[in-house]
């Protein structure tokens, strides 16, 4: 084998992204930096099975080219992660070190890799040795000496140093010393790199179905107090000119772990940060969300060490909770919470009554919760009642996301079915909700008369005050509510505030009403500007 046109280029893209595939698990449990999440092998696989999708789409238009372009999209579209989106920039600095290209020798590739490192190097604000920027920086600096008229031989030198590099990876960083760990996004390269050579030594069968391998128990480390809790991701399609040096000295004052990418019309930014709200706000600056995730990184590895441990078990715990929410900050919170599956779901987007029943049934518990926080999802919760083996399903009667919340802090994994079920509904009826959102037509309700356009408050789902300014709707709801009484106020801002308009709000509630606690949280919920919990 002396060459790679576009057709061998595919073959070994996608079988790196099987050889990925089939060790999700252990890459996953390998996972403690830049955070102890656990992901790391899925965000990997998500960039490369978008790209795969991509090459499927080509139509037999195998060009090398069209192959290396429909790679470098796909990745950056399917990027999850600081992992993915590296993963992304090394394919984007592989293509463009390849241009005009219709074959690659071996000389080609090595090229192609020094432009990938410097590509790769420079989306990411403070790189860190000991990851895969050292696996893909060694190889570059290194694959000339490797170069042979026989790429098949070229290709195992590359996968066989690739190895090497990784397990020098605990060298450079404490955290893989400590957790006696080598790189989990250096490993997940050397396989992709595996992939490459298995083809080029004629195992071209792809199959992307694979089951992962787990190999080795998963990594427990301490969880460490991060300074920047939210793992903020934001894809955008740009609609004007992206400055992005201004871009990352602001990214840069809010969080770390920043890496920004603009390329094809697309900025993609990853940044940890303790105000996702401010980071998506940015990015929208410049153009439409085309896509976006938050997460809380303080319960993600915790989560990921109980799923291994009831499958290492398969002894079922005792409660799985399940709810249905739509918003990425509110999904972080019951995440944060304890919440085993979020639906994503609501006002006019309702899970369907399967999607409700595969979350039930992947999770293994002998009593599962579910948290419909809306009427309309109710029915279709209730429905899968009956359609469960051998655990028990109970629906809590929540209508609204502020008693979702409120019973969820009531639970009490100590406590029995029926005691939970009497903490909740007590907690469901300490709280009003109010809902702030604009009419989208002219009614009437019960005497109110209300105009389109208008801002209009509904306190547990009914229309209480109508109003041409928001706050004057906000706080005739909050009057009604007899707030002077309460004890706490929880503010949700929905997807259509910015954090300043919230927390000029926040300050406003905090100077009507000083003898209440009053807490401000991103909940990026659409319909609703606001949600307000009044308990």
């Amino acid at each position: 084998m002396k060459t790679i046109d576009g057709k061998l280029m595919a073959t070994c893209f996608k079988k790196g992204t099987e050889v990925l595939l089939s060790h999700i698990e252990e890459l996953n449990a390998l996972n403690v930096f830049p955070v102890p999440d656990g992901d790391t092998g899925s965000n990997m696989a998500s960039a490369m099975l978008e790209a795969s999708k991509n090459l499927d789409a080509l139509d037999g238009k195998m060009d090398l080219q069209s192959v290396l372009e429909a790679i470098e999209s796909g990745t950056l579209l399917g990027a999850r992660g600081n992992s993915g989106v590296i993963l992304s920039q090394i394919f984007r600095g592989f293509r463009q070190g390849t241009k005009g290209k219709k074959i690659l020798k071996a000389e080609d590739f090595a090229q192609a890799l020094k432009s990938a490192r410097a590509i790769s190097y420079s989306a990411v604000m403070k790189p860190v040795e000991g990851t895969m920027l050292t696996v893909i920086r060694i190889l570059s600096t290194e694959a000339d000496k490797y170069i042979t008229e026989d790429m098949t031989e070229f290709m195992e030198k590359l996968w066989k140093r690739s190895i090497e590099v990784v397990n020098e990876t605990p060298k450079y960083l404490k955290k893989l010393r400590d957790a006696g760990v080598v790189d989990a996004g250096a490993k997940g390269f050397s396989y992709i790199m595996e992939g490459f050579y298995r083809v080029l030594n004629g195992d071209t069968k792809i199959d992307l179905n694979v089951e992962s391998i787990t190999t080795g128990e998963i990594v427990k480390i301490a969880q460490e107090d991060l300074k920047y809790l939210y793992c903020t991701e934001v894809m955008v399609k740009t609609t004007k000119d992206v400055d992005i040096d201004e871009l990352r000295k602001f990214y840069n004052t809010i969080g770390d772990s920043l890496i920004l990418v603009n390329s094809s019309g697309i900025l993609k930014l990853h940044v940890h940060t303790n105000t996702p709200g401010v980071a998506i706000d940015k990015a929208l600056e410049y153009g439409e969300l085309y896509k976006s995730k938050i997460d809380n990184m303080k319960t993600q590895h915790h989560q990921i060490i109980n799923v291994e441990e009831n499958k290492v078990s398969n002894e079922p715990k005792e409660y799985g909770i399940i709810v249905i929410a739509d918003g990425p900050g509110l999904e972080s919170i019951f995440k944060s919470l304890g919440v085993d599956i979020v639906l994503n779901g609501g006002q006019s987007s309702n899970p369907t009554t399967a999607q409700i029943k595969e979350a039930v049934d992947s999770i293994n518990a002998k009593f599962v919760f579910i948290f419909p926080n809306n009427p309309n999802i109710t029915m279709s919760a209730n429905s899968v009642k009956e359609m469960t083996n051998g655990k028990k399903v109970i629906i809590v009667d929540t209508k609204t996301i502020q008693q979702g919340l409120a019973a969820l802090f009531a639970f009490n994994s100590q406590q029995g079915v029926l005691e939970n079920e009497k903490n909740f509904k007590e907690a469901i009826a300490s709280v009003k909700s109010i809902e702030i959102t604009k009419a989208v037509r002219d009614t009437q309700y019960k005497g109110l008369e209300v105009k389109k356009d208008q801002y209009i408050s509904l306190i547990d789902g009914k229309i209480v005050a109508s109003a041409d300014l928001m706050d004057d709707a906000i706080f005739a709801a909050l009057e009604k509510a007899n707030v002077e009484e309460a004890e706490v106020i929880t503010i949700f801002y929905g997807k259509d505030i910015s954090e300043d308009e919230a927390n000029v709000f926040f300050k406003e509630c905090q100077i009507r009403y000083p003898s209440v606690d009053i807490e401000l949280y991103y909940g990026g919920q659409p319909y609703y500007y606001y949600l307000i919990s009044v308990e």
